[in-house]
């Protein structure tokens, strides 16, 4: 018999542009599309939205309207809290667990990826209220790192991060942050830095809060997720456009 003649594999070719190449730890990355954006407040999963104003400002309230507005909702809510088991200010939220401090990484590997039942992948959020980091320990600030860099982006889970002050949060979670949701601060200093560090033209953001934010209570929202049909916006729902002079 004649011997078989082996064939070369053949290797296509690829194309002179880059691709988009699935991440196997990445699953279940949401965008936003036609139908989430009739809801400005339906951000895609996973996003890290940085909540920072003053006292009674609506940080608390505005990160439950969020979650309500969720579509499809959250399966399962954590929420970080120093007074966790006594603050009520989360019990009309029904939270899966409230924990006093950060959990670590081993804490989301042990979470189940799917419900059993239905076997739809398990969509997952955090709020971190508050959180004392002034004087943090070391393993606070590593879990807070790893819940922004990894967790976030590859369990994947939306975190809502509520602080008083720009200058209590670190640097990495301001560099890591998706969306930015602001009450105007009290310092002017306080203000010039937020708007460096959000990529807003010097002078904007106060004249936004001097101009069309004018009560305590309104927000300035700078969404810098991909696609968003709003980057810039007032209380969440209302777009603000910028024109040129």
């Amino acid at each position: 018999m004649p011997a078989a003649i082996k064939k070369k594999r053949v290797v296509p070719r690829l194309p002179r542009q880059l691709l988009a190449i699935q991440n196997g730890d990445k699953p279940c990355i949401e965008r936003w599309d036609e139908r989430r954006s009739r809801d400005l407040a339906n951000f895609p999963n996973p996003s890290r939205i940085l909540l920072v104003g003053p006292p009674n400002s609506g940080k608390t309230s505005l990160i439950k309207q969020l979650i309500m507005h969720q579509s499809p909702r959250f399966d399962e809510v954590f929420l970080v809290h120093l007074d966790a088991g006594h603050t009520k200010d989360y019990a009309d939220l029904d939270v899966t667990a409230e924990m006093p401090d950060l959990p670590s990484l081993e804490f989301f590997n042990a979470l189940p990826t799917h419900n059993p039942d239905t076997g739809k992948r398990i969509r997952r959020a955090i709020i971190v209220d508050d959180l004392e980091l002034t004087h943090a320990t070391k393993q606070r600030a590593k879990d807070l790192a790893i819940l922004f860099r990894f967790v976030s982006s590859h369990a994947p889970m939306t975190v809502y991060y509520a602080n008083q002050s720009y200058f209590d949060i670190p640097p990495l979670v301001k560099k890591m942050a998706s969306t930015f949701i602001l009450w105007r601060p009290r310092s002017n200093t306080e203000l010039k830095l937020i708007e460096d560090r959000c990529g807003c033209d010097r002078g904007l953001l106060r004249h936004l809060f001097e101009s069309v934010c004018t009560t305590g209570w309104d927000n300035i929202c700078i969404d810098h997720t991909d696609g968003s049909p709003a980057p810039l916006r007032k209380n969440i729902f209302e777009k603000i456009e910028i024109v040129d002079d």
